[in-house]
């Protein structure tokens, strides 16, 4: 009971009534702008919404379709965002827009193959990252595509290896489009700074982790700065480059750091300050960095400065994305019983500034969880256990995470959320590769379902001591890695009654050939090619191992997934089922590798009630009370 009135136990309407909260950016008067993506369930789709905080508290929204990446212009008296605004379901593209802080926002230019970013050059000017066709390799009617390099497709965008991404100019007044780069490898991002246009290239599409660093003159000249780092940004604070990259010391895995480039020997500002992953530069606060970084379940957003490192959010929660201009700090929050929300920092005060999932705290019963390291085998791992309401027993769902870099810890997780409403006990940890702690804690090279098995395991036996579960009735499920690892897990113990695997690995030798990054991912994390290592890809690929498994399986994927492809449950499929093995496979026509927080609402709708239906019918449960979870029969 909270202020007099009961809560609600938490429905999977709940989950999709969810407002999605990107892109915070503030303007140098500190009027702030961000993107709100709000279901329409009715119309089976997302609307987004410009929404605009100024500096003397007015507010403001603009409503189009696909708004994104709302930008600033230097005087703040201007907007620029990507949009499809206007264009029909068969046009291609999408467009860059421009308000004027009255009226309606106009077309500036339209780009057929797309716009990933946008900057201000001055206040006529915008900087354009968009695709363009590759000369030869495009076929205008769109009915084939020719490809002479990998990938081949990208998750998210399909088909790329016939475009490239290049930097045009975009006069606003005019609509004359510029093109100022022919990176023959594309432009992955860049930074407009006084002394011209910093941006990254592949060194070599062979090597897609080995970037250039080159500056683009006010003259039109080409200066290289810097080579061989990975970067992942760039960004001009204060009159000076900054970037978040590494070296590939432990491989992809590697801990992005942050560097200022003020030679062809970039330093490390952040190197020994902190052993953790920097997750974005979050831009200038008081002429001194602001980034993102994780640390134990919780992403935190600091100030490097002078030497030194200051947080400024640190909570049991997550800043999933912040903007910092002058002596104010935008970010987006979360923490796992605080659905999104916008946040302004400034002057040592915080104040919220958007209210588009309150509703949520204020309707429904949510639940915080409880802390639970244990160690295993020598090393310390967090984990966390959410527990449902009642007395007894109760039946358990594992959850394991993406990556195999992600993190579990103090997200605010719908799906769990609704698992604990429903009456089980969820729990969740961080083992070895997984984010949030040291470089070397990160490396989980060649150790796949094995070191990370066993920790989860060990895990897991420490929650059966200490809780009241149920150990007949439990249930384990991941997305990605998490998929892989649920593969795997049921082919070594047969403590689950049920498996739900979501878009994951089961044949690390087909994944090397047709995932988007698997050419250079898989030998990083496995070892070698499937051409010179065959015996370990078989060896890491529980569809070769299912003569093992006593678990119900149900694989979950959708058509659309490049990072994991369609082959990946489908083959785990026929494995199971040629060895007479109980499962089940259930494709979405459509949908990415975040096919489980991006599809449109019917499908997470029907995702998660495919999900918990076949959890509760292998645990033997049903439905009663509202949602809580009980034996059939009682």
């Amino acid at each position: 009971m909270c202020g007099g009135l009961w809560l609600r136990r938490f429905g999977i309407d709940d989950v999709i009534r969810i407002s999605r909260i990107v892109d915070v950016r503030l303007s140098g008067k500190g009027d702030l702008a961000y993107i709100v993506s709000i279901p329409d369930v009715d119309k089976n789709r997302y609307v987004s919404e410009i929404r605009i905080s100024t500096h003397a508290g007015e507010e403001f929204y603009l409503a189009g379709e696909g708004d994104s990446s709302p930008r600033w212009s230097p005087s703040a008296t201007k907007l620029a965002f990507i949009s499809r605004r206007g264009a029909g379901k068969e046009d291609k593209g999408s467009g860059v827009f421009v308000w004027g802080l009255k009226g309606e926002a106009r077309r500036v230019a339209w780009f057929k193959d797309g716009v990933a970013d946008l900057e201000w050059l001055d206040e006529n000017t915008l900087v354009v990252l968009a695709s363009i066709p590759r000369a030869q390799l495009y076929d205008p009617d769109g009915d084939y595509i020719v490809s002479d390099r990998i990938p081949v497709w990208f998750d998210g965008r399909g088909f790329v290896s016939h475009i490239t991404q290049q930097i045009h100019l975009v006069d606003i007044d005019s609509g004359r489009v510029s093109k100022i780069t022919d990176e023959p490898n594309g432009v992955q991002g860049f930074s407009v700074c006084k002394d011209g246009i910093y941006y990254y290239t592949r060194e070599d599409w062979r090597k897609p982790l080995h970037h250039i660093v080159r500056r683009l003159k006010p003259d039109g000249g080409v200066e290289d700065i810097i080579r061989g780092y990975t970067v992942s940004q760039i960004s001009c604070i204060d009159g000076e480059i900054y970037m978040l990259a590494h070296q590939r010391s432990i491989g992809i895995a590697s801990h992005y750091r942050l560097w200022r480039i003020d030679s062809s020997s970039p330093t490390c500002i952040s190197c020994g300050l902190l052993d953790r992953n920097i997750e974005m530069i979050a831009g200038d606060y008081m002429g001194s960095p602001s980034i993102i970084y994780s640390d134990s379940g919780r992403t935190v957003l600091s100030i490097v400065d002078r030497g030194s490192l200051r947080d400024i959010v640190r909570k049991d929660g997550v800043v999933y994305s912040a903007n910092s201009k002058g002596d104010r700090a935008a970010y987006i929050y979360a923490s796992p019983s605080e659905p999104p929300e916008v946040y302004m920092f400034s002057q040592g005060s915080v104040r919220k500034i958007s209210r588009v999932n309150e509703w949520l705290s204020r309707e429904v019963k949510l639940y915080n969880p409880i802390y639970e390291p244990v160690e295993v085998n020598g090393e310390r791992i967090d984990g966390w256990v959410l527990v449902p309401e009642g007395d007894g027993k109760k039946p358990l769902i594992l959850y394991i995470h993406g990556g195999p870099k992600g993190m579990y810890g103090y997200h605010f997780n719908p799906e769990m959320q609704l698992m604990a409403s429903e009456g089980f006990m969820v729990a969740f940890c961080n083992p070895r590769g997984s984010n949030g702690y040291s470089e070397e804690f990160a490396d989980i090279r060649g150790m796949y379902g094995e070191k990370d098995y066993e920790q989860i395991m060990g895990f897991l036996d420490m929650v059966l001591n200490k809780y009241p579960v149920d150990d007949k009735r439990m249930a384990v499920t991941g997305i990605s890695y998490g998929g892989y690892m649920t593969n795997v897990i049921i082919t070594k113990t047969d403590r689950f009654a049920a498996a739900v695997s979501e878009n994951g690995i089961a044949d690390w030798i087909a994944d090397y050939w047709a995932s988007d990054i698997g050419f250079w991912f898989d030998p990083d994390q496995i070892g070698g090619t499937p051409i010179d290592n065959l015996e370990e890809y078989v060896r890491k690929s529980p569809a070769f191992h299912v003569s093992r498994v006593k678990t119900p399986l149900l694989l979950i994927h959708s058509m659309e997934d490049y990072r994991c492809f369609i082959d990946q449950s489908l083959s785990m499929h026929v494995a199971m089922i040629s060895a007479e093995k109980e499962s089940r496979l259930v494709i979405f026509t459509k949908g990415s590798h975040g096919h489980s927080i991006s599809a449109e609402p019917r499908h997470r709708r029907k995702r998660l009630e495919i999900k918990l239906s076949w959890i509760k019918e292998k645990l033997g449960l049903t439905s009663q009370g509202g949602g809580e979870a009980r034996k059939k029969g009682s």
